[in-house]
């Protein structure tokens, strides 16, 4: 089963500006880090090229909560990681990992947009690649049995 055209463009575009996202953030957090503290004891951050999520079973001993942004010069590294105690859960996730996967998804569906066009410009099956040159608009492949796009 195809994937809508919609869907296909959906991804394209939405996988790019994603992408886009993800690298500037990978790319500031050697300099900057930003991070969220919520009020009941879980806090997530992109620092140092990475996403780090803490939780915590217990809420913290004061209230801090919010988004912070802090000036950070410190080393830039990779990790993936994740330490799991009795009061707490850290997991570190790189952020070249959710990048890589979006990319794929974008690249995947601008790959076969770019094949259907390509199809649909030259006259050819959508389904087996086969020649429609002096068929009607509207009959089927005689190799394959598809309808016309």
């Amino acid at each position: 089963m195809k994937p809508h055209p919609r869907i296909r463009k959906t991804i394209k575009w939405g996988g790019a500006a994603v992408t886009v996202l993800l690298v500037v953030a990978w790319a500031g957090s050697g300099w900057n880090f930003a991070e969220y503290w919520s009020h009941t004891g879980w806090r997530a951050g992109v620092v140092h090229g990475e996403l780090q999520v803490v939780i915590s079973s217990d809420p913290p001993p004061f209230q801090l909560g919010g988004l912070h942004f802090v000036s950070d010069p410190g080393e830039f590294y990779f990790r993936f990681d994740g330490r799991f105690t009795r009061r707490f859960v850290w997991v570190w996730i790189p952020l070249w990992l959710p990048i890589l996967l979006v990319l794929m998804a974008c690249v995947t569906s601008w790959r076969l947009d770019t094949l259907a066009r390509r199809r649909a410009r030259l006259n050819l099956c959508a389904k087996c690649n086969y020649d429609r040159t002096g068929l009607a608009a509207g009959a089927v492949c005689p190799e394959c049995g598809a309808r016309a796009a």
